[in-house]
Formats: structure tokens, sequence, C-alpha cells
């Protein structure tokens, strides 16, 4: 029998150094085929702990920039609401005016336009504070899940807000003088704000708003935009801009001009255009308020964003391969590779009949 001349501890050595080439091999082809290091954490080394924390920090980022995006949106909307609401305000004190001096209506012509004109204001008004964002209503601070503002109803309907502020007018009506104004204006002010229920039998107080209301705090929302950082915001239809707005509504729905109500009526006007005024500057200010929040959220979210990309950048530098550089490895393992086997396959041929 003809010996082989490769000993055992060649063969050993060889095979082992196939295998490792073969093992070599599959990482660099899963890595070329993946664009990764490796497949599990585990196979990561020393840098799967790093790793992991970039990971973990990238999502608590982009949890706070879908935050940031949802609170963006709200206070967009609520922008363009309360800018529709400042112009339906503007366009009313001016249709008020009307009722301020005999020179602008005689008493004997009435002023149905002024008291049509104010339901019209206060129906779309109660709209726009109704308004939501995917079942999220805008207006109603923190009870965010249920419409804030009732609808006003009609002075026919009993029970109904109008219905309340016109059974006011029914028990306290103007004469005269300007005293009988103030009562009734005072009257209605009262009973919107939940202070009195005034002559209207079995009413109860704040008729014409549901959602979250503090008499020692505005109720604002709250988001938190980045780690320890909160911010608040929003308006609510008890806010004091859309409070009095409200009420110089509600008061001019259900007056109405005539010869024997005249002093009384035109001081209802004179302080409705008062509030008005002063409301229309109020809505302006909080128009003002969401603005400047608008810009801060945008600017921490901008630099969330900023973050991302370096915290990608970082988390590709200890998971993604160098693929100009895995690709030559790979290259110079497949020759290795080969190599090795040739070399087995001619040591198991390599007998004493061949070596001499």
């Amino acid at each position: 029998m003809v010996s082989i001349v490769g000993t055992f501890a060649q063969n050993d050595f060889l095979r082992r150094l196939s295998q490792n080439n073969q093992a070599d091999l599959n990482t660099l082809q899963a890595q070329v085929s993946s664009g990764k290091k490796a497949t599990t954490y585990s196979d990561l080394g020393e840098t799967a702990r790093f790793s992991l924390n970039l990971r973990q920090t990238k999502v608590t980022t982009e949890a706070f920039i879908k935050t940031n995006t949802t609170t963006n949106l709200r206070l967009q909307q609520m922008q363009t609401i309360l800018e529709r609401i400042k112009d339906l305000t503007s366009d009313m004190k001016v249709t008020a005016y009307a009722g301020v001096s005999s020179a602008a209506t005689p008493a004997a012509q009435g002023n149905f336009t002024v008291r049509t004109a104010a339901g019209g204001a206060l129906t779309e008004i109660t709209q726009l504070l109704n308004s939501q964002i995917d079942g999220f209503y805008l207006f109603a601070g923190r009870l965010s899940d249920a419409p804030p503002m009732r609808d006003p109803g009609s002075v026919l309907a009993a029970g109904t807000p109008l219905g309340n502020v016109a059974s006011l007018a029914t028990a306290l009506p103007l004469d005269s003088t300007a005293a009988s104004g103030d009562a009734l204006y005072a009257a209605v002010r009262d009973h919107l704000d939940g202070n009195a229920v005034g002559a209207v039998p079995g009413a109860v107080p704040v008729r014409y708003y549901d959602g979250e209301f503090s008499a020692t705090e505005q109720s604002l929302l709250v988001a938190r935009i980045e780690t320890s950082t909160d911010i608040a915001y929003g308006v609510n239809g008890r806010d004091p801009a859309m409070n009095t707005i409200t009420q110089a509504l509600y008061a001019l729905s259900v007056t109405t001009l005539d010869p024997s109500n005249e002093q009384g009526y035109r001081r209802i006007a004179q302080r409705a255009v008062a509030d008005l005024e002063a409301g229309f500057n109020a809505v302006v200010e909080r128009i003002g308020d969401l603005g400047v929040k608008q810009s801060q959220l945008e600017q921490v979210t901008k630099r969330q964003q900023d973050f991302i990309t370096t915290l990608d950048l970082q988390i590709g530098s200890v998971e993604d391969v160098d693929m100009s550089e895995a690709l030559s490895k790979l290259g110079a393992t497949q020759t290795e590779l080969e190599a090795s086997y040739r070399m087995l396959a001619l040591m198991r041929e390599l007998s004493i009949t061949k070596y001499l």
C-alpha cells in the first residue's frame, strides 16, 4: 500500500484555515448584502451598548418631533380660526355702531339688522370654537374629547342659551333710560359668566360653554416638546377674549330698538361696541401669542431634526460597513479560500511514488 506524504498536523492546519476562511467569507457576504457589520447586537461586541444608546436617543427624539408636528398643526389651525373670529368681531363692531346714536338709526326704524348680524356672528363663532382635528377639540382646554360650545339655539327655544338670554330681556325690559340697558347687559354677563342664574327659572349658570374652565388659571393645553421642556398654549371658549365677544353678541341678539326703549337699547349697543373692541384687541393678542409659541416650536423641531441626522451618521459609523473595504476583503478571502482548497487537494494526492 502506498502511503500519503501529508501529515495529520498539516492536514488539520489546512482544514482549520479553510474553515476560518469560509466563516470569514460568509460574514463578508452577509455584510455586503445587508450593508451592516452584524445581524445581531451581540456580534457588534463592545460597540453594541453604544449603538443601542444611540438608537434609544433617536427613538425619543423622533417621538418629540411627532408630538411637535401635531402641536404645530393645532397652533396653525387655531391661528386661522382666530383670524376669522377677529374679522367677524371687527365687522360686527362696525354694524353695532348703528345702534349707538340716533343719527345712525332712528328709533322709529328699529334695528333688526344689528340683531340679525349678531345672531349670525354668534352662530359662526360658536361653530369655529367647536373646531376639531382628528377628534381633538381645539378650544375646549384639556377636555378635548367633546365640543366645548353649546348651540346657541334661538330666542324662541326655552332652555337654550339664546332662549335663556331672551328670558332675561323679557324679565328686565329696556325702557327710555340708560340704566335699563346697564341692568340688562349686566344680567346677561352674569348669567353667561355663571355668576348668577338671574331671571331664568331652572337655568344652570355658564350656559354656553362646556369645556374645561378654571376661574384661577387659563386652562391651557400643555405639550412636552423636548426633555424637561413644556409649552403651554391655546385658547378656550371661556377665555376673556372669547367671553367678552360672546356676551356682546348674545346681548345684541335678543334686543331691538324701538321708540319706547331708545336710551336703554343705545346703552346696550354702546357697551357691546366697547366689548367687541376689547375682544378684538384681545384676539389679536392671542394670535400673536400663538405665533410666538409656533416659532419656538419650529426652532426646537428643526434642532431635533438636525440631531436625528447626526445620530444617523453616528449609528452608521458603528453598524454600517465600509462597502469598498468589505468588497476588497471579500475578494481577498475568496482567493485565500480557493488556495487552501487547492493545497488540501494536492496534499491528498501527494504519495511516496509521486514524491520519489
